[in-house]
């Protein structure tokens, strides 16, 4: 039997060793045959990179950027690199070309220096290559003294007793807190649990919490509060470390908490928003102050370490709860949406565009709407925001332009830290969730 495996494995290497020498030979004349004809497939890659990684330019910086070009063809690329710098309302402030020229199979750097800018703020640049086998536009945002972005739209006087009236609403109902073992969602030494509580309105909502098994008598665990984005799927129980529990809470309309108030994705946005006493997001984001509520009544639970996060929408709840709440420790928000409302009208994107179209559908005046928001605008609770904080930031995009995030992030007097990722839209990479992990682990003392 041995010789047999032996005998076997060298007829398949021989197999092997003919098939790749064919191959190979097939390869070599194909590429032969292309040298020869007048030019070769191939492709173009075009970058452009700002001097400052995060794109972030101070008063006295070149704002300069960097192309970088490669030309894989068998054919050299003639023709031109320019710019287009224009304000956020396409006013434009500045363009450039120059000629380039990449030799075959080459590369090209090029670097423009952009004219320096008056006002803080975040100013749009199209950087355009048109050569021989090749045209694109690249799109990037730049930020100019971005710290020194104020928003025009004054906060409410009575902004937090307005709050305050909602939590005392709040607590006047009891929470009637129930948890349900789910052993069919178990996974691995993790347990599932069903959360369910009655918050704002005496109104059912739901969330699933995640605990390792076989818990220490005695022992607390750290909790991550994790909450939904926008769109109604919500949040599912999340498997994590051992050392720390996790609850993915449903505020009302979203995942399990659709029961009862389950408007279409179009239109959560703009349920009640007329009535700023009865709009959707001030019932939602009592929810999660429930939610706080739910993890300081259990005692296999530590109160004193709670970090609460989302993306978007989950984003925005999360600064507000932590803003409204003080038991929180940690805030972890990406992409936070709602920031400076009237700062966004003329914007065509989402949410901007579904407020509008509610205005007209329903003859309700714009300026009735606005003024609803001005309870709802993020930038005007961070102003509280004083617990330790990571929020991510980029600067293409379109659902939290950037400008809007700064008039936000500007209001907070501590000192959060803040990632800025120049080529990205909604989203930030994966590095930033490994860097939350680790920072919430430290933070927790989980090692």
């Amino acid at each position: 039997m041995h010789k047999l495996k032996i005998l076997f494995t060298a007829v398949l290497m021989l197999v092997a060793t003919q098939a790749f020498c064919a191959v190979n030979s097939f390869l070599q004349q194909q590429h032969d045959e292309e040298q020869e004809g007048p030019e070769q497939e191939g492709e173009f890659t075009f970058e452009a990179l700002p001097k400052k990684k995060e794109g972030l330019f101070q008063p006295g910086d070149k704002i300069e950027y960097e192309l970088k070009i490669h030309n894989s063809y068998n054919v050299v690329q003639e023709g031109t690199v320019s710019y287009l710098i224009t304000d956020l309302k396409d006013k434009e402030l500045g363009s450039k070309s120059m000629p380039v020229k990449i030799g075959k199979h080459g590369n090209g750097k090029y670097s423009f220096t952009l004219p320096q800018q008056k006002d803080p703020g975040f100013y749009k640049v199209a950087f355009m290559i048109n050569v021989t086998e090749y045209d694109d536009t690249l799109r990037r945002v730049f930020g100019f003294n971005a710290k020194q972005i104020k928003s025009t739209a004054q906060r409410p006087v009575d902004f937090d007793d307005f709050w305050s009236d909602a939590r005392a609403e709040l607590n006047a109902v009891k929470p009637n807190f129930k948890i349900t073992e789910q052993p069919a969602m178990a996974q691995g030494g993790t347990n599932v649990y069903l959360v369910e509580a009655q918050s704002l309105g005496n109104l059912k909502v739901r969330g699933w919490l995640t605990m390792p098994k076989n818990l220490k008598p005695g022992k607390k665990l750290p909790v991550w509060l994790v909450l939904p984005g926008y769109g109604g799927i919500g949040v599912k129980p999340i498997f994590g470390n051992s050392e720390l529990a996790i609850l993915s809470f449903n505020v009302r309309g979203q995942g399990n908490s659709r029961d009862i108030v389950h408007p279409t994705k179009d239109g959560y946005l703009t349920t009640d928003i007329e009535n700023k006493k009865k709009y959707i997001y001030r019932g939602a984001i009592m929810d999660c102050i429930r939610a706080v509520d739910f993890i300081c009544s259990r005692p296999e639970l530590d109160s004193t370490n709670i970090i609460c996060s989302g993306g978007s929408m989950g984003g925005y709840l999360s600064i507000v709860t932590c803003s409204l709440d003080k038991r929180v420790k940690l805030c972890s928000a990406n992409n936070p949406v709602f920031c400076d409302f009237r700062a966004l009208q003329g914007n065509p994107d989402w949410p901007m565009s579904a407020i509008v179209t509610y205005s007209k559908n329903k003859y309700i005046p714009m300026n009735k709407l606005l003024d609803n928001l001005d309870y709802y605008d993020l930038k005007n609770f961070s102003g509280k925001l004083d617990c330790k904080a990571l929020i991510g930031v980029s600067l293409l995009d379109n659902l939290a332009p950037p400008y809007n995030e700064y008039t936000m992030l500007n209001n907070i007097k501590s000192n959060p830290k803040v990632f800025v990722y120049p080529e990205l839209a909604h989203e930030v990479p994966p590095s930033l969730f490994t860097y939350l992990s680790s920072w919430m682990m430290d933070e927790f003392g989980i090692f």
